[in-house]
């Protein structure tokens, strides 16, 4: 309102309305997210089977030098090799 009284309106015939957000960098963002989270719970996960397995093997390494039996010979084989006598035969 100027000193006459008189309203003064400014009109914008092109109005300026905010642009969306970029939608590419959120989409990747949040793929990219998944994707080294997924790696870091893989990552994590490796380690600690490769920690159990190498308890493991430690494990059975001192069960093997703690063995009590012979390794020369097997407490369970039959020898394939059978002698027969006969008493009637007197090697004539």
């Amino acid at each position: 309102v100027n000193g006459n009284n008189e309203a003064i309106v400014h009109v914008v015939e092109t109005p300026d309305c905010p642009t969306g957000p970029d939608i590419i960098p959120i989409v990747a963002g949040v793929v990219a997210g998944i994707v080294l989270i997924g790696l870091a719970l893989l990552l994590i996960w490796k380690l600690l089977m490769i920690i159990h397995d190498r308890r493991e093997f430690a494990k059975f390494e001192k069960e093997k030098m703690n063995a009590k039996w012979d390794t020369g010979e097997n407490p369970i084989y039959k020898s394939a090799v059978t002698t027969v006598v006969n008493p009637k035969y007197e090697g004539k």
